[in-house]
């Protein structure tokens, strides 16, 4: 973890979709993440990657669910994407 800049300076800037939620977002990706650690998938070689993806996946789950809201309503009326 000595790589990790953790200065006051550091910021998130998310470049997709402004209806991204970064707290939604972190928490998907932390829920992934651990679900790859239960399952014994994660080293300190590859945790870095894992971590990608995570947020990879979890950004591409917010917009896929912001895609479907749009098509159906709020209420899930159906529809398709």
């Amino acid at each position: 973890m000595s790589d990790r800049d953790i200065s006051d300076n550091t910021r998130i800037q998310y470049l997709r979709s402004e209806i991204v939620v970064s707290p939604t977002i972190y928490s998907a990706a932390t829920h992934l993440l651990v679900g790859y650690i239960q399952k014994g998938e994660v080293t300190d070689e590859n945790r870095a990657e894992y971590m990608k993806t995570c947020v990879k996946y979890a950004i591409d789950l917010a917009l896929i669910t912001d895609k479907v809201m749009a098509a159906t309503g709020s209420r899930g009326s159906g529809g398709s994407l």
